[in-house]
This record gives structure tokens, C-alpha cells and sequence, in this order.
């Protein structure tokens, strides 16, 4: 069930493209539309802010960032709200924004009159339990098999996004317990020994999501598996879960979503 992709330098742009159903788009470069990058990483100051842009000119690589919009998050739980300053480049956050497990929090941007919501859920992330790792690996026996081994929880169904970090390739994937629910599941990677040493590191982190969001995440890598390019269809996206209060057919494309990561820092033997 794991889908994996290589990432580039630009895995951030994909992740926030958009997503959930299929639907037509109109690329008239002159009908803009805002793109809500809302993945928020707890506990990571790097990643705890929203970025805004708009869509462009399909055959273009260069967004247009939205510095001129009113950005928060409310704790549906304790009814906080925290408003998100602009700080320039389209990038919007509050430093005394801290989200906990469990908590729920609703997403609100405000822009050209019409206000986007979007509601997620932080969720417990599993701990790795060990590395497992094998120097005869592979058909031929001749590369390094590394497992990250995790413990599922068998009370509910899970689904997960697994990211590594590596001198060789950075892998970016999603998976969930449909198979293996309740067991010690495995994040799972092979190795050329040409290319991972001994003394390399592998950086490697879990994160447990929502159902909605391994949605839109398995589109998003199938898109992107099957032409090297999730934007190659001028004609197809992915709808992620914003949704515009005001006037729906000028739906925002992106994502809110909120996660608490776990890391660990393997170095191969």
C-alpha cells in the first residue's frame, strides 16, 4: 500500500498544490486563484506558518505570492483565536501559535472579500521502535535493506506519511494499516552499496494523518508518478479540503493540515 516518490528541491510546492475530488480547471492565466499552503508541522518553527500565492500561466514556474489577506487559526477547543501576521513573500505566522495532540483547529483566510476555511485535527504519531538493517539485501543480495519498524495501534485505522532524508535520494511516501493493523509495521528502503557508506546518515520521520489527507496525498504521488509532473494535465487537479464560504465555484486550491512528527537519525553500519 506504500507509494513512494523521489522528491526534489521543490516537494514543497507539490505538497500544497490541492486536493479530494477530480474536477475541470480553467488555466486562463487572467482567472486567478489562491493556493493555501497550510502544512503545519508542530513543534517546528520553520514550518508553522501559512503561505499564500495564485495560480499563473500554466507553462510558468513562477506563483505570485498574497501578502494583502487576513490569516488565522482558532482552537475550536479553547475558542483562542491566533491571528498570522504577514512577513513578506506570501508567508503569514504567529510564533505564539502552538498546536497540541488532539486539539482541533479551523483554518480562516480572508481575500478579495471572501473568506476559506478549513478544519484539521492533530494526531499522535507512532515512535520508531528499532532500525533494522541488512548488508545483503535485494535480488541480487548486494544492497542495504533498512527498516524503520513502528508499532500500529490496532484500535483504529491509521494512515501515515513517512518522508527520509538521505546522501543517495530523499523519499517521500504514504501508507496505511489496512493489512496490518495492530502489528510492528516497516518503513522499508534499499540501498546501492555504491552509493550509501557506512557512517551515512539517514534522517527519517513519521507522521500520522488523517484519512482525508492520505487521500490527497495518494493522488498527488499518482499524478506525479505516472508524468514527473503533477501539473502536467492542463486540463485535471486535485481539490484539497479549503473551501471558500463565500462564493464556492471560486474554490482555493491547497491544504490545512496540522501533524506532530517524529524523527530518527539512523547511521549505517
Amino acid at each position: 500500500m506504500k507509494k513512494l516518490l523521489y522528491i526534489f528541491a521543490t516537494v514543497c510546492s507539490l505538497l500544497f498544490v490541492s486536493c479530494e475530488e477530480d474536477i475541470t480547471l480553467d488555466f486562463d492565466k487572467n482567472i486567478p486563484r489562491l493556493v493555501i499552503e497550510g502544512n503545519l508541522f508542530a513543534d517546528e518553527s520553520y514550518y508553522n506558518k501559512i503561505h499564500l500565492s495564485t495560480t499563473t500561466d500554466f507553462y510558468s514556474g513562477v506563483f505570485p505570492t498574497v501578502n494583502n489577506a487576513e490569516v488565522s487559526i482558532k482552537d475550536t477547543d479553547s475558542n483562542t483565536v491566533y491571528q498570522f501576521a504577514s512577513i513578506g513573500n506570501g508567508d503569514f505566522t504567529n510564533e505564539l501559535f502552538q498546536p497540541e495532540i488532539g486539539g482541533n483547529y479551523e483554518l480562516t483566510v480572508v481575500y478579495n472579500n471572501e473568506t476559506y476555511t478549513a478544519n484539521s485535527t492533530l494526531l499522535a504519531s507512532p515512535e520508531i521502535l528499532n532500525v533494522d538493517q541488512k548488508d545483503d539485501g535485494g535480488f541480487g543480495g548486494d544492497s542495504y535493506e533498512i527498516a524503520f519498524n513502528f508499532q500500529d495501534n490496532a484500535n483504529e485505522e491509521n494512515y501515515y506519511l513517512v518522508q527520509m532524508i538521505s546522501p543517495v535520494d530523499n523519499y517521500f511516501g504514504v501508507t496505511d494499516d489496512q493489512f496490518t493493523n495492530g502489528n510492528i509495521m516497516n518503513d522499508l528502503y534499499f540501498f546501492d552499496k555504491e552509493d550509501l557508506k557506512p557512517g551515512d546518515a539517514l534522517n527519517h520521520s513519521l507522521t500520522s494523518i488523517s484519512k482525508q489527507y492520505y487521500q490527497y496525498l495518494s493522488k498527488l504521488l499518482s499524478i506525479a508518478n505516472e508524468s514527473g509532473n503533477p501539473f502536467s494535465s492542463p486540463m485535471g487537479t486535485i481539490k484539497g479540503n479549503i473551501v471558500n464560504q463565500t462564493n464556492q465555484s471560486n474554490f482555493a486550491l491547497g491544504y490545512f493540515h496540522i501533524a506532530k512528527r517524529n524523527h530518527y537519525t539512523y547511521t549505517v553500519k
